[in-house]
């Protein structure tokens, strides 16, 4: 599994399951929080005008080239759409 270093240890990875992907959120290498969406999905939310994703505990804001993740409302880092769209790419 991949791993993006986000700020204060966290860690955004990516999980392939048979259907789904799960966009995980780690802590200390310890599991925080996940979202699941199709890789599709994932793909048209770094290329269309969609702007947010997922509700809950883990959202993604997407915004002037980045995608910001915030975890329980709290803001944890920043990753770019071309480091994100990369690491999806490796999961076909």
């Amino acid at each position: 599994m991949n791993h993006i270093s986000l700020n204060n240890n966290f860690k955004l990875s990516f999980e392939k399951l048979p259907h789904t992907i799960r966009v995980i959120i780690l802590k200390n290498d310890e599991e925080c929080v996940c979202g699941k969406e199709t890789l599709k999905n994932l793909l048209s939310f770094t290329e269309d005008n969609k702007e947010h994703l997922f509700k809950g505990r883990l959202q993604l804001f997407k915004s002037d080239g980045k995608i910001d993740i915030q975890v329980k409302k709290e803001f944890i880092g920043t990753v770019s759409h071309e480091v994100f769209k990369k690491a999806l790419n490796k999961l076909h």
